[in-house]
């Protein structure tokens, strides 16, 4: 279709809304569909982009909320945005040429804010650049965490202390009988809690519960009722250096993301260590390169470096299989070469994509 041709070559404007709203959606093929909601999409960051532009000159915040029909606290949150996106100006310009949307801005915005100065914001925007269009909104979230620790490991440490210190449990009346209990925990003993409750679930009788009913009912079980007591292992890495103490480098909770050098070092101190010599590029090249079934020390590896979820774009199943970005054997069996993926991606990366991989470990599908 000519249309959808000269749709993709659009850049978001007035002009594009307008040839939008000109398509007849019934009559589109399922690629056009595909075409036309990315391009939707577009329309809607750069809207966005427009509304916090528009809001750094409106001063009666009042007035502006009576007149959208929003609360006037609303309005305050969205002003506050617009002067906090300053120090983020060239992913702006990603909203503004709908690369990027709201949600996703916002995920950096709320990670950065805290970061000491405008420079060390900058260091991670820059890192971003290229890598955020292409990641989900968690996928960009836990990017940037890590991202934050790195460039300020000190200040990680003492955010964390004081988040610590607001740790509570919640609980929100629903519908139809039921409600939520929340707790806001520290990342570690919320990631053992997490880990009981799915080896607790596994062990209940096969029936017609699904896997989220039956951690429910483990859940229930650990506090109302009776159940044996069983040991739990959560995966940290952290660096030799981090461990002596000559660094404050952020240590790698499998599942979850960084955690800080204090925190890690007090579970080493009780924990099994497990060595695992890099080389100059921090890749575990030795671990069994000349065999094509990734080791079971490769495979633990492979999955704290993904925090144990598919590398797939927008993908948020666990790790399932390893696959060689290079094929065996001209790829070898490496950290640099093996990424987690879900048994799905892992057919349709083999089936009916092309993947590459980038200096930073980044991965294009094609």
């Amino acid at each position: 279709m000519e249309l959808t041709r000269e749709l993709e070559r659009a850049e978001p404007s007035g002009a594009l809304f307008d040839l939008l709203a000109g398509l007849d959606l019934d009559a589109l093929s399922a690629d056009e569909r595909v075409t036309v909601t990315i391009l939707a999409r577009k329309i809607r960051a750069f809207a966005d982009y427009v509304e916090l532009t528009v809001l750094r000159g409106v001063e009666d915040t009042a007035e502006l909320a009576m007149a959208i029909t929003e609360p006037e606290q609303t309005v305050v949150r969205r002003k506050e945005l617009t002067q906090d996106l300053r120090t983020l100006p060239r992913l702006m310009d990603q909203l503004r040429q709908g690369r990027l949307d709201l949600r996703r801005l916002e995920a950096v915005r709320d990670r950065v804010r805290n970061l000491p100065s405008v420079a060390l914001i900058a260091e991670v925007e820059d890192t971003l650049l290229d890598i955020a269009p292409g990641l989900t909104h968690s996928q960009l979230g836990r990017r940037t965490t890590a991202l934050v620790a790195q460039a300020d490991p000190t200040g990680y440490e003492q955010r964390h202390q004081k988040a610590k210190a607001e740790r509570r449990v919640e609980i929100r009346p629903l519908p139809d009988g039921m409600a939520q209990l929340t707790a806001i925990l520290p990342a570690v003993e919320a990631r053992m809690i997490h880990d009981l409750l799915c080896a607790d679930a596994k062990d209940l009788p096969k029936d017609e519960r699904t896997t989220d009913q039956k951690r429910a009912d483990a859940f229930l079980d650990r506090f109302l009722g009776q159940v044996k007591e069983r040991s739990v292992q959560v995966h940290v890495t952290i660096s030799m250096e981090t461990l002596m103490g000559l660094t404050e480098d952020p240590a790698l909770l499998e599942g979850y993301g960084p955690i800080s050098a204090d925190t890690a070092r007090e579970l080493a101190m009780d924990g099994i260590w497990r060595a695992i010599l890099l080389d100059e590029h921090d890749h575990a090249d030795t671990i069994g390169k000349h065999t094509y079934r990734p080791s079971q020390r490769l495979k633990e590896l492979v999955g704290v470096r993904a925090g144990n979820v598919c590398s797939a774009p927008g993908c948020t199943r666990p790790i399932q299989e390893g696959d060689h970005v290079t094929p065996w054997p001209k790829g070898h069996t490496t950290l640099a070469n093996v990424k987690g993926l879900c048994t799905r991606h892992h057919h349709l990366k083999h089936d009916t994509h092309k993947v590459t991989v980038d200096n930073d470990g980044s991965l294009h599908w094609t």
